[in-house]
């Protein structure tokens, strides 16, 4: 593989990862014009600079902006009946305070019955609404919570093979852009660079056929 043809497989990566991460794509794009120019300094760097199990993730997809939303939402569910119930006794607290104000006859009357009745009109919502907003708030975190559980049980090892296979193809580009002369390596460093690359291709590879397997 020459050097044209080195560039055009990084402009194809950045191709990739432009749709997704466009600051990765400029990166890619940056690092295949080094590569296609000669500019070994510069292609150095932006080989430092990318994290090929990271790049490999995100073109397999793992940053889905779809699951994350749902993963984001789903901890914060986690903590919103807490809040709900806090917020909805302090509020009966301040009813039930007033009602007593008004009517001391009523303090024999249970706090949760007084609350179900909303508090003589005094509380928009009872006690039994306030259960109700729990319950389904803890309903859809369950609900979200298996939904997130089953997706990664069944995707877990197929998208692990593909982030290793990904993994393995940016590594071998990368390799061929340090040793076909992008960074001015010499004749047997060059083997030496290639023939490291083939073996960690090959355990990348052997490490997806068995999480396949």
């Amino acid at each position: 593989m020459d050097r044209r043809m080195t560039a055009a497989a990084i402009r194809r990566l950045g191709d990739e990862a432009l749709a997704r991460e466009p600051s990765l794509g400029t990166l890619l794009g940056r690092l295949a014009d080094a590569v296609d120019d000669g500019r070994a300094t510069e292609a150095e760097g932006y080989i430092g600079a990318i994290d090929a199990r990271g790049l490999a993730e995100l073109l397999a997809g793992a940053h889905s902006r779809f699951w994350a939303v749902l993963e984001v939402l789903r901890n914060v569910l986690v903590f919103a009946p807490i809040a709900v119930t806090w917020f909805g006794l302090s509020l009966a607290a301040g009813a039930y305070a007033d009602m007593l104000a008004a009517r001391p006859d009523l303090v024999s009357q249970p706090f949760l019955l007084l609350w179900e009745q909303g508090f003589g009109g005094r509380l928009l919502f009872n006690f039994g609404t306030l259960a109700l907003i729990d319950a389904s708030l803890i309903g859809i975190l369950i609900l979200l919570s298996f939904t997130l559980h089953l997706r990664s049980e069944l995707t877990d090892v197929a998208f692990q093979t593909s982030v290793l296979l990904k993994e393995s193809e940016i590594r071998a580009v990368l390799g061929q852009a340090s040793s076909l002369g992008a960074l001015d390596v010499s004749g047997p460093d060059a083997e030496a660079i290639l023939a490291d690359m083939a073996a960690e291709e090959r355990r990348i590879y052997e490490r997806a056929s068995e999480r396949e397997g």
